[in-house]
């Protein structure tokens, strides 16, 4: 750990380096921007020399010094940064109940425990079967925790053979969206966490940087190279090794609460929903209101359709849909106002026009990089709004339950998803949605 210094500010930095034989693994952790387990891209070591790189740029270098307990380097090609054995280890923050001190519970619809997605890049699949779990709990159904891993080996795959058909034309990473697991829902059906967690050694925590890595290098050794020599059912089959060497694979059968389910007959049974019950909305005038519309933000890899609401519509739909008992599923961006447990802008940003959100969306000052999952609507002492939410990432110290602010809501989310059923008649009317 060591100390970044300038006249303008002051931070700690910690770089965890793991060494496995040859290979040396970093993590880097910002206690003093609440950030943790950020995934280095590659680490060098050089005889006495280290070398960090984050997104093709060298982050860190330094010499290791003799003793082997310090090292002396510089940070992003011009800072000092001395860097010390230490053992100190950092912890974000957790909030493991809804209520907070000086807001009031105005709507709180019951869910299942929060979800962790630890170090990965899946929100979008814990956000989701978070949403599916309570919708089936809607629908009558005894409570149940799905698998978020489950839905993430076919989407992988999925995604992995349209990067390759493109011939790398399209982003790839492990985000993604709602879509992707009522898809997988659809195709494949659930199974309960308890019986498969992704894990192959249920004592370690989920960690997907190898696993990113090694999928990203093999699609583009296929795009680079496979011209000619390639089949769809290789490099799917190729894949899908690498996923089930680090999540292991899900049963075709197995039993819970002493009945034997297949994955399709325990979504049925215990589950409930029909995916084509469910929309995602958004709300930007580039694109018609009140009508369907393809949202150019990276991780729509599939071509998924939205609503496209004028944005008074859409939070009356959001407001609609809580106070009816449908929870709801969050797309949007947490890069700014999003800390200790709120998310929140500026005090002196009152009121938010279609305009604001258009504007932000073209700028890139919204964007699509988290999700999470919407539960209940609570006021401060001056009757302002927020909106509970559950929160599967810990990151800024916002882990468990969070409240966001209707100002933030209605500028920094990109799209929700809803049950049809939660959307006012006149809208869905408008909208042509039966």
């Amino acid at each position: 750990m060591g100390r970044i210094t300038t006249n303008e500010f002051s931070l700690r930095v910690l770089l965890r380096f793991e060494v496995k034989g040859e290979n040396v693994r970093g993590v880097l952790d910002s206690p003093d921007q609440a950030l943790k387990d950020i995934p280095i891209d590659k680490v060098r070591a050089v005889k006495d020399s280290v070398f960090a790189e984050l997104s093709n740029f060298t982050i860190f270098k330094g010499l290791v010094m003799p003793g082997d307990s310090v090292i002396n380097g510089i940070w992003g090609g011009k800072l000092a940064l001395r860097l010390s054995r230490t053992n100190y280890v950092f912890t974000l923050k957790t909030n493991f109940k809804p209520e907070v001190e000086g807001y009031k519970i105005v709507k709180f619809i019951q869910s299942t425990p929060l979800k962790d997605q630890q170090a990965t890049g899946a929100c979008w699949s814990y956000a989701t079967t978070s949403f599916i779990e309570t919708e089936a709990m809607r629908l009558g159904k005894s409570p149940v925790v799905l698998s978020a891993m489950f839905y993430v080996s076919p989407t992988y795959i999925d995604k992995a053979e349209k990067y390759i058909r493109m011939n790398g034309k399209i982003g790839f990473s492990e985000g993604d969206l709602t879509f992707s697991v009522l898809k997988a829902f659809k195709e494949y059906g659930a199974i309960p966490e308890i019986i498969y967690s992704g894990k192959k050694d249920s004592t370690s925590r989920h960690d997907h940087a190898e696993m990113n890595q090694a999928i990203l290098d093999k699609v583009q050794y296929y795009v680079k190279s496979g011209h000619g020599n390639m089949t769809t059912d290789g490099y799917r089959k190729d894949i899908e090794e690498i996923l089930s060497n680090t999540m292991g694979k899900a049963p075709d059968t197995f039993t819970y609460n002493k009945k034997q389910y297949t994955p399709k007959s325990f979504a049925s049974e215990m589950i409930g929903i029909n995916p084509d019950d469910y929309v995602e909305i958004t709300s930007y005038s580039h694109h018609p209101f009140y009508s369907k519309c393809i949202l150019e933000i990276e991780s729509n890899w599939n071509n998924n359709y939205y609503l496209n609401l004028p944005i008074n519509d859409f939070v009356n739909t959001v407001d609609y849909a809580l106070s009816h008992n449908f929870s709801v599923c969050w797309d949007g961006d947490i890069y700014n106002g999003y800390n200790e447990g709120f998310a929140m802008l500026n005090d002196s940003i009152k009121t938010i026009t279609q305009q604001m959100r258009q504007t932000a969306f073209d700028n890139h000052t919204t964007e699509d990089v988290h999700n999470m999952h919407i539960i209940g609507i609570a006021e401060n002492d001056k009757g302002n709004r927020f909106y509970i939410i559950k929160n599967s990432s810990d990151a800024k110290n916002c882990g468990g339950y969070l409240y966001m602010s209707k100002e933030y809501l209605l500028l920094k989310t990109i799209s929700v998803m809803v049950n049809k059923g939660a959307i006012p008649k006149e809208i869905k009317s408008k909208s042509g949605l039966s």
